[in-house]
């Protein structure tokens, strides 16, 4: 796709994958606007400094919680194409806080995506879904066998063992609070398209790795899980 003097607005603009895709989408020539929670120290993040971004992007203040902050972040960059990758994305705070990622992650989607329709605009909007939203993915007989003695049934049920490789048709058995979110926010955006014909797009992103990537801290963990 070419992106050349395209208005590109990123929600989670100062994570790893925000930097990243704000620093190739300025390569190749897109107007790039980041919606960005307000910092005290009133400094650029420190992802987009070291990409040198600092003054190659416009940082828009506001808050995925605040229909009125993104209304007022898409007024301001007139977007051809949105990128939301801005959530809640550790699994085990998830499960530590359930209702803190259902707040950011889902509310947060259903903002933008109201925001677009109140405007009554078109941009193409990218959705960062997950490969948690597969979760239970069997490999094997024995491994079905265990799921059914341990959660009494397995919802969908399989039409296929093992599940592997993973497709897109594979179902979808999220097993945290946070790959719920994702499950709806996947669903969500197709609603719109059906709905209210918001072109959208959903992407189920596995582990991506790289210099910068935050280690997440380990003294959180989830509840064991087979």
């Amino acid at each position: 796709m070419d992106f050349k003097d395209k208005n590109v607005l990123i929600t989670g603009i100062s994570g790893f994958v925000g930097s990243r895709m704000a620093r190739v989408l300025v390569d190749r020539g897109a107007n790039v606007f980041g919606l960005l929670r307000r910092r005290a120290d009133g400094k650029a993040p420190h992802n987009l400094m070291r990409l040198g971004l600092g003054r190659e992007v416009r940082l828009i203040e506001g808050d995925l919680e605040s229909i009125s902050s993104i209304g007022s972040a898409i007024t301001a960059s007139e977007p051809d194409i949105i990128f939301h990758l801005a959530a809640q994305s550790f699994v085990p705070r998830s499960f530590v806080d359930p209702n803190e990622t259902m707040v950011s992650n889902c509310w947060g989607t259903s903002n933008l995506l109201e925001a677009i329709r109140i405007k009554d605009l078109d941009p193409v909007v990218v959705f960062a879904g997950s490969s948690e939203e597969f979760g239970l993915v069997l490999s094997s007989e024995e491994q079905y066998k265990r799921a059914v003695e341990r959660y009494g049934t397995v919802f969908p049920m399989p039409e296929r063992i093992p599940e592997v490789p993973i497709s897109e048709t594979n179902p979808l058995r999220p097993m945290s609070p946070y790959a719920v979110s994702k499950v709806y926010g996947d669903y969500l955006m197709r609603n719109y398209w059906y709905s209210y014909g918001i072109p959208t797009v959903v992407s189920r992103a596995f582990n991506h790795e790289g210099a910068g990537r935050a280690i997440c801290s380990s003294h959180l963990s989830p509840p064991a899980r087979s």
